[in-house]
């Protein structure tokens, strides 16, 4: 009779393969492409557990949204619960990047977009392009590229965006859902989250020239293969292709100045001169009070860039006049950052020398010293005379 035993050995359960699959969609509610929407929760459901990736850097909805929504992982489910009351007629579009991953491997999963529209139609179109730091050529990532309808330059200042996207690593950015049409386009790190350029220390960009989407039809080929040395079909298939798609924007910072009048002098009877904080464009408009200015003065700019100007009055009857009274319009940073005219009058006399303090205190001293000896002489005498 044999008995045979052994101690078990410690070792690690295998789980199979590792997995490199990104999730897949399976389904949502409402469904992908719907009309007439009014829910603003969304429900997205994928073949497995999922995870977001920093879901407030790379999750873009279009059009830009003021109250922040709440984007929550749920299992296999993303919720997305929007804040703002839905735009009628309009497209949305809720780019994900690549923050939607599985929740073991963290395997993403590219470039998936969801979109519905509360209106009667889906808009598709797409604008593409490319963002490089100005000064460099770098790519610049996490800048917002938007779009506005409305093609007047102060629409960046004052409206928000009506269609955005946002940089990736390489600088590259995809606007969609865009409608038919002629926009602006510009880039902005937007510092406050309002859309708009509203802060002189924000970052930003911008496309000289209209952006007008349009659309072709392309081919290109699909390969199936046999195993990974041998093909079995090599297939055309047709595709519709957005254009314009290579769009070049260059950022940089907008330089920051106070524009205003700094000082003014006239130090000879001849000339007096008007120094500004910052350049401008064209001269300050200048209107006598009390002499004609036509044709009155030899204007001369030591800098070219109208911050410094002096004017040399060419009638000797005018410069031995004490004192000359203009109106001057010019222009002038508010306290919102916005340059505004603004209309001053100014007085210029000639300077004159001022006598020296030293001799001046030394005349008041002695003064004092007489007043005081006077007192002491007179004293007995007032006295004197009281009594009486």
């Amino acid at each position: 009779m044999a008995v045979l035993y052994s101690c078990a050995s410690v070792g690690r359960l295998e789980g199979g393969s590792i997995d490199e699959e990104p999730p897949r969609f399976v389904t949502s509610s409402p469904l992908p492409g719907t009309l007439h929407n009014k829910k603003k929760k969304i429900s997205i459901e994928f073949d497995e557990f999922i995870k977001l990736e920093k879901a407030n850097e790379k999750v873009v909805i279009s059009p830009p949204q003021v109250q922040q929504p709440e984007i929550k992982a749920n299992g296999k489910r993303v919720v997305v619960n929007l804040q703002d009351t839905l735009k009628a007629n309009t497209t949305y579009t809720i780019d994900f990047s690549d923050a939607i991953q599985d929740n073991n491997e963290g395997n993403p999963m590219e470039s998936f977009t969801y979109t519905f529209s509360t209106g009667a139609e889906l808009d598709s179109m797409a604008i593409a392009g490319t963002l490089l730091d100005a000064s460099n050529l770098e790519p610049v990532k996490g800048l917002l590229v938007g779009l506005h309808a409305n093609l007047a330059d102060s629409a960046f200042t004052t409206q928000p965006f009506d269609r955005v996207g946002r940089t990736d690593s390489r600088g590259r950015f995809s606007i969609r859902g865009v409608a038919p049409g002629k926009y602006r386009m510009y880039a902005l790190m937007d510092a406050d989250q309002n859309f708009k350029f509203s802060q002189p220390t924000e970052i930003i960009a911008f496309n000289d020239s209209l952006v007008i989407p349009s659309m072709e039809e392309r081919t290109r080929q699909d390969t199936l293969w046999k195993d990974s040395l041998t093909i079995d079909t090599v297939m055309e298939r047709r595709y519709t292709h957005f254009l314009p798609d290579d769009v070049l924007l260059r950022s940089f910072k907008q330089k920051s100045f106070s524009q205003r009048l700094m000082k003014t002098e006239r130090l000879i009877p001849e000339k007096f001169s008007f120094y500004f904080t910052a350049p401008a464009d064209s001269l300050p408009l200048m209107k006598g009070l009390n002499f004609d200015e036509k044709d009155a003065f030899v204007i001369e700019q030591t800098t070219g860039r109208n911050d410094t100007i002096h004017y040399w009055i060419k009638d000797s009857l005018l410069y031995q006049q004490d004192t000359l009274r203009m109106s001057l319009t010019y222009l002038y940073t508010d306290t919102l950052e916005q340059l505004v005219t603004r209309s001053r009058r100014r007085k210029r006399r000639p300077k004159r020398k001022r006598r020296k303090k030293g001799r001046r205190v030394r005349k008041n001293r002695s003064r004092l010293l007489f007043c005081r000896w006077m007192c002491m002489r007179l004293r007995p005498w007032m006295c004197t005379t009281i009594s009486h």
